[in-house]
């Protein structure tokens, strides 16, 4: 039943018509009239009539709550859920829920989405579920979704020729085990043995005497599986077959050089039925309608709700008081981990800063940094406490800037706890990094981004552009990546303030001639070995190596010189490590070689530009894919022991020893972080796709709550920055993506909160629907 409301006239008539036909089956039943009052019997107010007729909205609204329940359903028993719904008792839970959730929808989500949606013109409308539909198919292609399948079997055979390289001393073949997707390992009673194998301590099969011998083993599964062999100067030729292909591999390597050989077995494709068909696509369907309608939900509430009441923390404190958190639990990581943690890589830095001899592998004003704290102190903890004291300045100041722009106190509070309690924040400020101080700098440039975007008192004068130079030239200086996000920073301070783009082009000029300088001096005052340029480009090699493009004579040999061929360079699409750090990649050789592999490469892809694409894609999956699946990543260096203990140094580093001054919280510490570093887990703390998105979300929920394009200026410096570095992006390192972490964690929670601005001139402002209320807040044109 729904009211209408008739002018006067049609209300007499339908007085008429009620009273004319008020008898039905023989009673006699009163006409329906309406109670007046006297402002309602005025001419020019519509009188209310109550109308019989069914609401025509009943109908598509209750089949649409039905398709969503159903879709519902479909996500929980066809993707990643169908474990948890296998049982009757968890399968009649279901029903009941997806009942109860078609009737939440029909009676409250779909008529609370509709009210909303008719706030907007139909042009909006269509922006709107237009906008919703690309991000659902982005996000789906993020995740990614996965049918449940039956799995495939995966039969492997390894056999022993008894054949052996002229070098070798004999023709062992040592099978070490076989590694699941995410490395662990698979039960070694899984093999069958067919000749005479030798079963070892550890699970190892070792097949010496009466060859060839052959060991098989099969099972189910849709992931890869890693064949792990051993290489050293006793060993042979062996054949391994994976679904009916058959490799050849010499195992032999020079005495002193014994290394394992991993070998990734994939999975036959899955026969693609039309039944398995239909599977798949009802799936995508059921998923991209939820996801669709939670994204629009979200979305519609984000942007129309109210911001928060203004509770403004001291400005004369917050940045104090918003600091102090982060830097306790930092210290508490240092105390634990003292005197820090170490890579090889950080190790390696380390005792090029002590020599003075350095690499150019690592940027020379980094290493030469922690020489000048090593003057001060000779212990790692130097460089740690500088990261946290950077970091808590920056935290300090980012909330400061916040609060200035009207956040509310909870917000700022959040901000802050959020930032001590990530567990990225605790273990990246005590590790000797150069991403580390690349990362704050990058952040400084984005609050000054953010101070110009929201505030317009904030000047532009000498102080502000010796601090842009300053920090840009820094970030130039601590990572050979920085260019892009400065050059983003720059370009964000000219969206800004259009008519300023001649102060902005001059300060971008003085950056590059500062960090330039800067270089220059640093390679007169010490020792500097070259890094072969030719090191970015391996992946992309290795990749056509694999793939089996065609190569020339000449190409092969060079290739050949860099790294054996006969095992495809030990290539993985996600990490160039496996090839160069295998103990067969040649460094002279790539130094030999250095200016001839782009153009190689070049050539090489001209033929075949599919490998490259490949390549791309996997290596930059960790930036832009949310589960992480089978997929590899590297968090903060926490080495594991022969008997299962944790440290944070490289094993066999000179001069340097792990001293814990909190002994008690150590092995806790860092168990719990390794625990976060599993699949499970790893998806929301430590792959950076989870905060890039969450960046790009609510920065452009800001834009639209607010009215305004300015804010999406804080976001360009990490977007290039990201973008830059999904091209050439050597291994999945958590740390190559800090800054974005550092960025999503400062503005995020503020810009889903709300913030109280000043509002924006008309000339600003996008048209709305006239239904909208036009005094929302926004922000005030920067001039």
């Amino acid at each position: 039943m729904a009211a209408t409301f008739r002018s006067p006239h049609s209300n007499a008539l339908t007085h008429e018509h009620a009273e004319k036909h008020s008898h039905f089956s023989g009673l006699h039943c009163p006409p329906l009239r309406t109670v007046l009052t006297p402002s309602m019997q005025s001419p020019e107010a519509p009188v209310p009539v109550l109308d019989v007729r069914p609401d025509p909205r009943r109908w598509p609204r209750a089949a649409m709550s039905m398709l969503l329940a159903l879709s519902t359903a479909g996500v929980l028993t066809m993707g990643a859920w169908v474990p948890l719904f296998q049982s009757l008792s968890s399968r009649v839970v279901l029903v009941l829920g997806c009942l109860a959730l078609g009737v939440v929808l029909y009676r409250f989500l779909l008529p609370w989405l509709h009210s909303w949606l008719t706030r907007y013109s139909p042009a909006q409308q269509r922006t709107w579920l237009g906008v919703v539909a690309l991000v659902t198919m982005l996000v789906m292609v993020a995740t990614p979704l996965h049918v449940m399948m039956p799995a495939e079997r995966l039969p492997v055979t390894v056999r022993a020729t008894g054949e052996r390289n002229p070098s070798s001393q004999g023709s062992e073949v040592w099978v070490l085990g076989l590694l699941d997707a995410y490395g662990s390992p698979l039960p070694s009673d899984g093999w069958r043995s067919e000749g005479k194998w030798e079963r070892r301590d550890g699970g190892a099969w070792l097949s010496h005497l009466d060859q060839p011998a052959r060991l098989h083993w099969e099972a189910g599964g849709h992931k890869p599986r890693v064949l792990q062999l051993l290489a050293h100067g006793h060993s042979g030729i062996v054949e391994y077959t994976v679904n009916g292909r058959t490799e050849r591999l010499d195992l032999y390597s020079p005495p002193g050089t014994d290394a394992r050989r991993d070998l990734v077995l994939h999975p036959p494709p899955i026969a693609l039925t039309s039944i398995a068909g239909i599977r798949i696509t009802v799936m995508l369907a059921a998923h991209a309608l939820v996801l669709g309608t939670l994204l629009l939900l979200m979305g519609l509430w984000l942007t129309g709700r109210p911001p928060p009441p203004l509770k403004p923390m001291p400005r004369r404190w917050v940045g104090l008081l918003t600091a102090i958190p982060t830097v306790v639990v930092a210290g508490i990581w240092l105390l634990t981990v003292y005197p820090g943690m170490l890579s090889p890589d950080s190790t390696s830095q380390w005792r090029d800063a002590l020599s003075g001899s350095m690499d150019d592998a690592h940027p020379l004003f980094h290493t030469a940094s922690i020489r000048f704290l090593q003057k001060l102190w000779e212990s790692p903890a130097a460089v740690a406490l500088a990261q946290i004291a950077g970091l808590g300045v920056l935290v300090g100041w980012g909330c400061a800037a916040l609060a200035r722009a009207g956040v509310s106190r909870g917000i700022i509070a959040l901000t802050a706890t959020v930032f001590a309690l990530a567990p990225v924040n605790g273990t990246m400020a005590v590790t000797l990094w150069k991403d580390v101080p690349f990362s704050l700098c990058i952040l400084a440039l984005c609050i000054w981004v953010f101070r110009s975007a929201t505030d317009t008192t904030t000047r532009w004068d000498v102080p502000f552009w010796v601090s842009m130079v300053v920090l840009g030239a820094m970030a130039m200086l601590f990572r050979h990546n920085g260019l892009p996000a400065v050059v983003g920073t720059f370009l964000a301070l000219g969206l800004l303030r259009r008519e300023r783009y001649k102060a902005v082009a001059l300060a971008l000029v003085a950056t590059f001639v500062v960090a330039s300088g800067t270089r220059w001096v640093l390679s007169q005052t010490y020792t500097i070995k070259p890094f072969p340029k030719g090191m970015t480009l391996i992946g992309f090699l290795g990749a056509h190596v694999a793939a089996g493009t065609h190569l020339e004579p000449g190409e092969r040999a060079l290739l050949e010189e860099l790294h054996p061929l006969d095992d495809k360079w030990n290539y993985r699409c996600f990490s160039n490590v496996f090839t160069i750090w295998d103990g067969r990649f040649d460094m002279n050789a790539l130094t030999r070689h250095n200016k001839a592999l782009l153009p190689l490469l070049v050539r090489l892809t001209q033929r075949d530009a599919a490998p490259v694409l490949s390549h791309v894609l996997c290596s930059s999956s960790v930036l832009w894919k949310l589960s992480q699946g089978s997929d590899h990543i590297n968090g903060p260096p926490i080495w594991r022991g022969p008997h299962g203990e944790l440290d944070t140094l490289e094993p066999g580093a000179r001069h340097l020893r792990s001293d814990s001054l909190l002994p008690v919280l150590r092995e806790p510490l860092l168990r719990w972080t390794v625990r976060t570093l599993e699949p499970d887990l790893a998806w929301l703390l430590w792959r950076p796709a989870l905060p890039l998105y969450l960046l790009l979300l609510a920065c452009a929920v800001a834009c639209i709550r607010h009215r305004t394009w300015r804010l999406a200026a804080v976001a360009l410096p990490v977007v290039l920055h990201t973008a830059a570095l999904a091209a050439l992006i050597p291994s999945p390192d958590v740390r190559y993506q800090y800054p974005v972490f550092l960025v999503a964690l400062m503005f995020v929670p503020a810009w889903l909160a709300g913030m109280r601005l000043n509002a924006a001139p008309a000339t600003e402002a996008p048209r709305r629907a006239p239904s909208v209320s036009q005094d929302a807040p926004t922000l005030r044109s920067a001039g």
